[in-house]
């Protein structure tokens, strides 16, 4: 009876380590800082979503209240609004490879593409993904030109990252689950880098093309929806304030 004792508290301790070295470690995300150096008014109710435009020398917004599209000067001055109306406007993003301009429909979960230069609509896209609540669809999209997708997130319920293009339709899905909510996406194409903001969370995300997190930023306002990445430069647009805010990655 000793011996049985003995066996089944070695057997106990040695199921206790091999446990113990099977546990995946916890990563703690590194931090990053920002520091505000601009701030600027918009002139357009609720906006929500931002790009860049052509060259970089200006900027795409849309808003939820008017669910119009905009273009931006670089201090947040509206030089053009175009005259396609949608419903329930919540991203954009412009694609310098066929001058188009993308936007995300949240509750509808279509996808409308608009020829920057006319305006006119040249296809509007349904994104089969499942429906959860209709304030929680589509939220942000960004054109990658490195392999020619689009990168379109939605809200949540579900928390998703959907790879796109309009001839074949969803290339893939990637189930996001690093912050409260996605309120916009960016691809950096200059250094292969995919930039979240979260609205809940009030924070910034840096991640790979797989959107694994490699830097977080905290923000110091909730209501961020649009986010676009030069650089050490970070241009965020705020849905509650209508500001377009810069801020500079310290070192």
């Amino acid at each position: 009876m000793k011996w049985i004792s003995i066996i089944l508290i070695v057997l106990t301790l040695a199921h206790s380590c091999k446990k113990t070295e099977n546990t995946v470690p916890v990563i703690e995300i590194p931090m990053g800082t920002l520091e505000l150096i601009e701030s600027y008014k918009v002139d357009v109710p609720e906006p929500s979503g931002l790009s860049f435009g052509p060259g970089k020398a200006s900027l795409l917004t849309v808003s939820d209240h008017t669910n119009q599209v905009y273009e931006l000067d670089m201090q947040g001055n509206v030089t053009r609004t175009y005259d396609y109306t949608g419903k329930d406007l919540e991203g954009v993003t412009y694609n310098p490879d066929k001058n188009l301009i993308a936007i995300a429909e949240e509750a509808d979960r279509e996808v409308t593409l608009l020829d920057y230069s006319s305006g006119n609509v040249e296809g509007t896209y349904e994104i089969d993904i499942q429906i959860g609540a209709e304030n929680g669809g589509l939220e942000g999209i960004s054109y990658n030109m490195n392999n020619k997708l689009y990168y379109i997130v939605n809200e949540t319920n579900p928390d998703l990252m959907v790879l796109w293009r309009p001839e074949s339709g969803k290339i893939s899905e990637e189930k996001l689950g690093f912050a409260a909510d996605y309120s916009g996406v960016f691809a950096d194409v200059d250094h292969s880098n995919l930039w979240f903001v979260s609205d809940q969370s009030q924070s910034l995300y840096k991640c790979d093309y797989s959107a694994n997190v490699l830097l977080k930023f905290s923000l110091d306002k909730l209501k961020y929806e649009g986010v676009v990445i030069n650089n050490d430069l970070v241009y965020l647009i705020n849905d509650a304030t209508a500001e377009l805010n810069i801020y500079q990655i310290k070192k």
